[in-house]
């Protein structure tokens, strides 16, 4: 054991119960649920995350009425019987593992979280939310107090299932703070007004609550403290909000910032954005605080707590990616954690359930291979360093199989290593570096600077066992109209490998992805002082960035003066001499574009793995398969590992 971390490691008397540590696994729902019932995948995860040491655990949102159900029932409804075995059994298992667990209870109002439902949205006025299609429905006094009883009817089941506690979900622009606020709340009976008017419902609903909790039942609840939109609430209405609620039987506070679709923060944001919001409440209720976001690891968390800013730190990403980074934390093995790159991709995608970019087990459960020792090692030789070609090392290699990696450049990482060059996406290189400490803990042979040919696998052939073929993908070629013209790939610019043109003018061109690669070349030719325009013939920009970045990417690009075209072509003509043209898809004038340096961004091509298919003996995983995600290497390198 460390002591590296005393604050963070230290118990925590939270109302009547002893935590184990200050560390909490914050609410992330799995999205495994079946007709709005836990699935035992769900309580699989549950267990992992109090296994991995934390010392309280609080489960991912779980609706308390019928109006705020979706339709796929992928949400837990804790108002159902149902409800109750199914958590009990999840409850035990955490338990049994030394934490704590508070269910945190929700009505998510006017929002519907990507998802139809068949109820109508629900809130306290009738306005619109622009992230949704239809205005709310604006509630009866009537239907208020039956979405009350719908709060008290899930703590009672709660309470059946074992539960130490409850959450009120009041933050992120949901049900309880379209009430507190005067931005969403433009009511004038009893319950819209004045600021005791509209803290109405969240009294009720704690009443309701309270008088379905035994002694020592915990009552917490969760608010934003700054809403981070115009208008909004902000710090000083979530302290007044939290003084006038700590008189009524609360016994945390759970600090967070944001709305809905911005408030799980990427790559781009600070570490620990809403510390200084919780330091302000924890210093005018005195009551405990919990406060989370964008904490990725246990130093950070010990600062919080040391500083006297919070009571309890709590990590969602950090534990999907390594629910065992509290242990690893404690017993001093840091290199060890797999660290969250703060991609928002399949975390956040939830198709069908929650996943992870790095940790293949997520929505998948864990191989039963992994981990056991292998009764007959092999030589397994894998060719290619980049993620997916380490991840089937990490995995063999941790079975006891005798692994060996070639790599033909002097750096292992492949095409994350180029992509965490992007600007704000230098925390791709996380899992690089994670696998790179891997392979030397596991005594994987890495050899750099090793480039293979067909006689080489041939020889190599011989002496494996097994032959995991990684060999990746490159960028593809520019199309040949552009080579009597200044042109450039997206690698090279974010290298700052690109030719200079007179005036610094860049035309980027996304040919269809969608993704992040064009729009960090952008980006990045900005912050090199280049003017650029961007053009796609796709017809929404981003499209297939994570929610959650696509405001911010834009919003950057928009400061620093890009002018970004949708659903136009980019014709380049014949004759280098004549400019090229943005071309409406859809019809329209034509756009002349100043000489610039043009960077056309096409798929990856695959880096073709010697003529080899999958077979005995042979193993053909990640982009040399077809140019894809990082989750989609570490998933394939992770099966194949677990099943030579």
């Amino acid at each position: 054991m460390t002591d590296d971390f005393p604050h963070v490691f230290s118990p925590f008397r939270l109302g009547a119960l002893t935590l184990r540590n200050r560390l909490v696994a914050l609410p992330a729902g799995t999205s495994m649920a079946e007709r709005g019932v836990p699935t035992r995948g769900d309580t699989e995860h549950f267990e992992r995350l109090a296994a991995g040491g934390v010392g309280l655990v609080i489960g991912g949102a779980t609706v308390v009425h019928p109006t705020t159900t979706l339709r796929s029932r992928k949400l837990v409804e804790a108002y159902r019987d149902e409800f109750v075995p199914a958590t009990a059994a999840k409850v035990e298992v955490i338990h049994r593992h030394g934490a704590r667990f508070i269910g945190q209870l929700c009505h998510l109002g006017r929002e519907f979280i990507g998802g139809e439902s068949d109820a109508p949205p629900v809130a306290p006025s009738a306005l619109k939310t622009v992230r949704d299609a239809y205005p709310p429905h604006e509630l009866t006094v009537a239907e208020i107090d039956d979405i009350v009883e719908g709060w008290r009817v899930s703590t009672a089941n709660l309470v059946r299932a074992g539960a130490d506690g409850a959450e009120v979900h009041a933050a992120h622009g949901y049900l309880p703070a379209q009430f507190m606020s005067p931005l969403t709340n433009l009511r004038t009976d009893g319950f819209g007004g004045s600021f005791g008017n509209r803290l109405r419902f969240t009294r009720l609903v704690l009443e309701a609550m309270r008088s379905e909790a035994p002694a020592g039942f915990v009552l917490g609840v969760r608010l934003s403290g700054e809403e981070e939109i115009p208008g909004g609430m902000g710090i000083e209405d979530c302290v007044r909000v939290a003084e006038h609620l700590a008189g009524l039987g609360v016994d945390y506070f759970s600090i967070t910032h944001g709305t809905r679709g911005a408030y799980v923060k990427d790559s781009t944001h600070p570490d620990a954005v809403a510390v200084p919001s919780a330091a302000r409440v924890r210093a005018a209720t005195g009551l405990p605080v919990l406060v989370g976001q964008r904490i990725r690891d246990v130093a950070t968390a010990e600062h919080v707590v040391k500083s006297g800013h919070a009571d309890l730190v709590g990590m969602a990403r950090a534990l999907i990616a390594d629910p065992d980074l509290p242990v690893k934390s404690r017993e001093g093995r840091l290199a060890e954690v797999r660290g969250c790159l703060g991609v928002n991709q399949d975390c956040r995608a939830f198709d069908p359930h929650l996943h992870c970019a790095v940790n293949a087990e997520v929505g998948r459960g864990r191989h039963a291979n992994v981990g056991v020792p292998v009764a007959r090692p092999r030589e397994v030789y894998v060719i290619g360093g980049g993620p997916a070609g380490l991840e089937a090392a990490r995995v063999a290699a941790g079975r006891g199989h005798r692994v060996t990696v070639f790599e033909q450049s002097d750096q292992l990482g492949g095409a994350v290593r180029v992509a965490a060059a992007s600007p704000h996406r230098a925390t791709l290189i996380d899992i690089v570096d994670h696998l790179a400490h891997e392979m030397k803990r596991l005594r994987v042979e890495v050899n750099l600077g090793a480039g293979i040919d067909a006689d080489d696998l041939a020889e190599i052939r011989t002496l494996a066992d097994h032959v995991v073929l990684a060999t990746g993908s490159a960028p593809a070629a520019q199309p040949t109209v552009l080579a009597d013209r200044p042109a450039a790939t997206v690698d090279e610019v974010l290298l700052a490998r690109q030719r200079e043109v007179p005036g610094r003018r860049a035309v980027v061109y996304d040919e269809g992805d969608g993704f992040w690669p064009a729009y960090s070349a952008v980006e990045a030719l900005l912050q090199q002082g280049w003017r650029v325009t961007f053009a796609t013939p796709l017809t929404a920009l981003a499209s297939r960035v994570p929610h959650e970045s696509t405001a911010p990417l834009l919003r950057r690009l928009g400061a620093g003066g890009a002018q970004l075209h949708v659903a136009h072509e980019l014709v380049v003509p014949e004759d280098a001499g004549e400019p090229l043209v943005l071309r409406p898809v859809f019809g329209g004038p034509d756009l002349e574009l100043p000489a610039s340096l043009t960077v056309w961004h096409r798929p990856r091509v695959v880096v073709a793995p010697f003529g080899l298919a999958a077979g005995p003996g042979v193993s053909v995983i990640g982009d040399c398969v077809t140019p894809r995600r990082i989750s989609h290497a570490i998933a394939e390198g992770y099966r194949v590992g677990a099943e030579i």
